[in-house]
């Protein structure tokens, strides 16, 4: 009996050790007794694209996010901009402006003139200064570390360092290669790696180039809400990643005391929605009309009357199936979802839910999209975290469009206009997320 005892003793002593290592005791920081966004030398904003807020239950409250929650100034369902895009969206991130005033419609760039032209976005088209622009005008050293290509194209000018998987210094990893990408399993595997990947080239630039301002962006849970949809199993695995990934940079940046002058953004560049259903809306255009052209985004259609009856396209185009919101050059609702200027279409349709506008053929590369008005569209989370940032705060209301005024007031940049403005901080509240 003496034996048993002793044995149940230890067994509990073991159940308590192990417990005691799975705790999350790297998320922790000094209470730093702030109210309101001090002041910091650096800043690294990581955007987890494609990310909806409701990806955060695919976690539960031992993971590093929650844990994070108590020791920054967050908001899980803020809002991104119309239409939710990635190059758009990431332009007014790094802008403080909405669409119609610098730009950039969606992922698109489409120009008028006798015919609707579609061309590549690239940063000369972007009608507003840059944070990276910014920054350098105030002598800071930038950096991107990206797994897509296009934020290079977007963010060159003002930018001292770009890395991609295809273009980086000899210091750094070289990035997995893709061997089949037709391969749902090695599709799945390489963007796991590629994952992981990026997080360690963020730490080694940090480490070798100590940038000032530092714009990362983390691919694979947009990839996998595309190609599996946002309920699937694939981006609840990468959800997990990215929440791991978080935990090593922390402990990292801990270590290296980067956390003395160094504030980190996570945030969001938009959403994601299931899609099963079709509509081939530049078919419909072409059998039914002379002139009217139309380019796909997402689940948003760009509109080009070209001379055809406006009253007719928009009648004929309220009647088809899949076709949610119709949204018309200079009404109040384009002026409402800031998509009413010179660039933009005659007219933007929202899908209605589970639709996209394209051929059922190509239904099969897609199981999630967005773009739409839709809450599981617009909805981010963001959390910031680190030296200048309160504590257990939440703020109020916050647009994507805000993070310009909040790393203007870390970094001591003045008197930058921008659509944005310093969120009002109140104390945090008990998330409704991680409930897995």
């Amino acid at each position: 009996m003496k034996k048993f005892f002793i044995y149940i003793s230890l067994l509990l002593l073991l159940v308590c050790l192990f417990s005691a290592c799975g705790s999350k005791e790297t998320i922790t920081f000094d209470n730093n007794g702030l109210d309101e966004f001090g002041n910091s030398d650096k800043v690294i904003i990581i955007v987890l694209d494609g990310f909806a807020s409701r990806y955060l239950d695919y976690l539960d409250q031992d993971s590093n996010l929650y844990h994070l929650l108590k020791y920054s100034t967050f908001n899980l369902d803020s809002k991104t901009i119309y239409p939710s895009h990635t190059c758009n969206a990431h332009v007014s991130l790094m802008t403080g402006f909405y669409p119609d005033s610098h730009g950039i419609i969606g992922n698109v760039y489409c120009e008028q003139n006798d015919y609707i032209s579609q061309k590549n976005i690239y940063a000369e088209r972007i009608e507003k200064k840059t944070l990276f622009e910014i920054a350098k005008e105030y002598g800071r050293k930038t950096a991107i570390v990206s797994g897509k290509k296009n934020m290079l194209t977007l963010f060159k000018n003002g930018c001292d360092l770009q890395v991609t998987m295809n273009e980086h210094p000899a210091y750094i990893k070289k990035a997995p290669k893709s061997k089949d990408s037709d391969n749902n399993k090695e599709y799945f595997s390489y963007n796991m790696k590629t994952t992981t990947w990026v997080f360690a080239a963020l730490q080694t630039v940090l480490s070798k180039e100590s940038p000032d301002l530092t714009l990362v962006n983390i691919h694979a849970a947009d990839y996998f809400g595309h190609r599996f949809g946002p309920n699937s199993k694939e981006v609840e695995k990468v959800v997990r990643l990215i929440d791991k990934e978080i935990e090593e940079l922390f402990s990292y940046m801990k270590k290296s005391e980067l956390f003395k002058n160094t504030s980190v953004m996570i945030i969001a560049d938009h959403g994601m929605s299931s899609v099963s259903k079709a509509i081939p809306l530049n078919v419909l255009l072409t059998n039914n009309f002379n002139k009217a052209a139309g380019v796909v985004d997402g689940r948003n259609a760009y509109i080009w009357f070209n001379g055809d009856n406006e009253a007719e396209v928009i009648s004929f185009l309220e009647k088809q199936d899949g076709v949610e919101k119709i949204i018309t050059k200079g009404s109040i609702m384009a002026k409402e979802l800031k998509v009413d200027c010179e660039r933009c279409p005659d007219l933007i349709l929202d899908s209605k839910p589970d639709y996209l506008f394209i051929p059922e053929a190509l239904l099969e590369k897609y199981k999630g999209m967005h773009g739409s008005t839709e809450d599981t569209d617009l909805n981010i989370p963001i959390i910031c975290f680190g030296k200048g940032i309160p504590q257990n705060k939440q703020m109020k209301e916050i647009n994507i469009v805000d993070l310009v005024s909040i790393v203007s007031e870390l970094m001591g940049f003045e008197g930058n206009e921008s659509d944005g403005k310093i969120p009002e901080l109140v104390e945090a509240r008990e998330t409704n997320y991680f409930r897995r």
